[in-house]
């Protein structure tokens, strides 16, 4: 027995200081996942250093990392990491650590016995003190030419189990980088839009579900904006310790979910009992929004985190649902949205969480899941609080509904172009001249050409009255319901085959194209050009678009296929022109006669240009034109109306031709 004492100590030690095989790195092109292949030790914060495991390493046993084996919260436990990598190329390469919230990281990079780098990362680093962005976590390293080093890394305050380490090159990490950003980019503009939209409702509507609306997709927003390390990185950089409250943040944006469902659904007056119980999931918000404000003032002193707001959101899911379904069956549909927004929400929370715990592995949709579930529910809010505000003031809501799909579309065009423009600065400070004039044209294609140029000229654009121009309406009948027949990719190919046809026909005369508002057409002769002609104009081209659509529906029919059929409205008066604002502007117009347009065309019949008296007055002798009699309109007395039915040269040729 005392034999076997001796070769079993030498075992031990063996297994001591056994590591795993190092991480070959050859192909440049791929990511390699280092946690798979690292070691883990499990120690008690501040009781092992770097020195004591470079100068004895015999004496610390570390095991195969696993998910399972990391507790998360654990404030008086770290853990240690360790790796070794082959680096078989003559580049550099990154450790990029997806982040996750860990509050203290440092880097070693080792050979023999020597400590060559240390890196300091973590969401407590302050920003100033790294050289690399917070959200991103990465740090290069000094293995090349075939050398082998081992790397330790050590990490505290871990808030989740599932923690990738990727070593990659330089080509891989901006890629990253850039998907990352654009994202994010992307996901930050949708927020911001939809807090702007809503206070603007508010301000308008004075409803207060709007208002709770707006603030609780702020601080969705902000939690959301936390966990991935960009508030620290942009809003508090120099005082990283505000992160620590990211769980009393989940509590007070819990709440203003809370008061946000109670408002929306009307709970109070359709489902009191839901009501009562609402209040109950806010007073236990509350309670955990005191646990952990207090848990971090104390430092984490009590050992493990109590979190119970976890356990509160899977309540609260459960109430949202069960409270919108009893309000969907007494009749108040956009309830619906609710609780389809509420669904994709706690999926993302499923998803995200089933990650966190290392039981899905990494990737962009485990990885955003929780973002993704977020940003598909505030959307489906704001399209349930749109449809309930419509259902009140729907008269008032149409003009703001148009003004947002602008502003979006808007945005999207300045951010493509923004992102061509510095890409191409990037890459060759020669090819600006083209982005210059690539910039120029698009802006030909929003604003007319004489506002681009006072704009160029003076930085601004006044506002103009035109005392006589003529205004063309047209919109596609039951466009909703034949919507839903179609694919996404088929209808917006429908609208845009006509939409360019009607563009071209605009061509051939001096007639501006306003926008395109879902699927209506707006454009207007006699400006910022004045020229008398202007209403024969719009007619003339009126009835071509009338000639086309009725030709297009004629060669479908024989090939049995369906198609859109479109009413025109035209009226004849003043308007105001110009742009609004310094940022994302578009070239619009103003005043009665607009409106009176819009009449016009709802007034009218598929397949016919509905003119009004005013119109009629200035066109009369170039076209023949059937009188309607007096029409009421909405918000106006009754007007007379006639129906442009042919071009009197026209007329004229026929009769001598006869």
């Amino acid at each position: 027995m005392t034999r076997l004492l001796p070769i079993l100590l030498v075992c031990l030690v063996l297994i001591g200081r056994a590591e795993a095989e190092p991480i070959r790195i050859r192909d440049l092109a791929q990511a390699y996942n280092v946690f798979e292949a690292s070691e883990l030790l499990e120690v008690k914060t501040g009781t092992v250093s770097i020195d004591d495991l470079v100068q004895n390493p015999a004496k610390f046993r570390f095991v195969a990392a696993q998910n399972r084996l990391i507790k998360p919260k654990e404030h008086q436990l770290g853990y240690w990491f360790r790796f070794q990598i082959t680096n078989e190329t003559d580049r550099e390469l990154f450790l990029q650590f997806i982040y996750a919230g860990t509050e203290l990281m440092r880097i070693y990079e080792t050979a023999g016995n020597r400590v060559l780098a240390v890196q300091k990362l973590g969401s407590l680093q302050p920003e100033t003190g790294e050289p690399f962005r917070k959200s991103i976590l990465f740090c290069p390293i000094q293995v090349r030419n075939g050398q082998t080093h081992l790397f330790y890394v050590y990490m505290e305050g871990i808030n989740a189990t599932a923690l990738p380490i990727y070593a990659l090159s330089t080509a891989r990490l901006l890629e990253s980088q850039h998907r990352s950003d654009l994202f994010y980019g992307i996901y930050y503009g949708i927020i911001l839009i939809i807090i702007v939209y809503s206070l603007i409702m508010y301000a308008r509507l004075q409803e207060v579900g709007n208002l709770r609306y707006a603030i609780w997709v702020f601080f969705i927003g902000l939690q959301m904006a936390l966990f991935r390390g960009h508030t620290s990185e942009f809003f508090w950089p120099s005082n990283p310790s505000i992160e620590r409250y990211a769980t009393a943040l989940a509590s007070v944006t819990g709440v203003l979910h809370i008061l946000f469902t109670l408002t929306f659904l009307q709970l109070r007056l359709l489902a009191p009992r839901y009501y009562k119980v609402g209040l109950g999931i806010l007073g236990l918000y509350l309670i955990s929004f005191v646990m952990n404000v207090l848990d971090v003032s104390l430092d984490h002193s009590l050992g493990r985190q109590i979190d119970i707001v976890p356990l509160i959101v899977l309540v609260e899911g459960v109430f949202s649902v069960a409270a919108g379904i009893a309000t969907l069956r007494k009749g108040f549909r956009p309830a619906l949205f609710y609780i389809v927004g509420n669904v994709f929400f706690y999926v993302g929370i499923f998803v995200f969480l089933l990650y966190s715990f290392g039981q899905l592995p990494y990737g962009f949709w485990t990885y955003e899941s929780i973002h993704l579930g977020v940003g598909i529910e505030i959307i489906f809010f704001a399209v349930a609080l749109t449809y309930s505000v419509n259902l009140l003031k729907k008269h008032r809501q149409e003009a703001e509904r148009e003004q947002i799909r602008l502003l979006v579309e808007n945005k999207r065009l300045v951010t493509e172009q923004n992102e061509i423009l510095e890409h191409k600065v990037q890459q060759r400070t020669e090819e600006l001249q083209e982005a210059k004039q690539r910039s120029e044209e698009l802006l030909l294609n929003i604003l007319p050409s004489e506002v681009v140029e006072e704009l160029k000229l003076t930085g601004t654009s006044k506002p103009r009255r035109f005392e006589r121009v003529t205004v063309l309406f047209t919109d596609i009948k039951n466009f909703t319901s034949m919507g839903e027949r179609l694919s996404p990719e088929e209808l917006v190919s429908e609208i845009d085959f006509y939409y360019r046809s009607f563009d071209d026909i605009l061509s051939r005369y001096r007639i501006e194209k306003i926008k395109t508002i879902g699927d209506a057409y707006l454009c207007a002769g006699g400006l910022p050009v004045i020229y008398p002609e202007n209403p024969v104009e719009v007619v003339r081209a009126a009835l071509e678009m009338r000639t086309f659509m009725l030709r297009n529906q004629q060669e479908r029919r024989a090939r049995g296929q369906q198609h859109f059929e479109f009413r025109i409205g035209i009226h004849t008066g003043p308007v105001v022109a110009g742009i609004v604002g310094v940022r994302k502007f578009a070239y619009d117009i103003w005043g009665d006669t607009v409106n009176t347009a819009a009449r016009m065309e709802q007034h009218g019949e598929v397949g016919k240009v509905n003119i009004s008296a005013a119109t009629y007055q200035l066109v009369k002798d170039h076209f023949q034109c059937k009188y309607r009699g007096k029409i009421a309109i909405k918000n106006k007395e009754a007007v007379d109306m006639y129906f442009a039915e042919e071009m009197m040269e026209v007329i004229e040729k026929d009769l001598k031709n006869s």
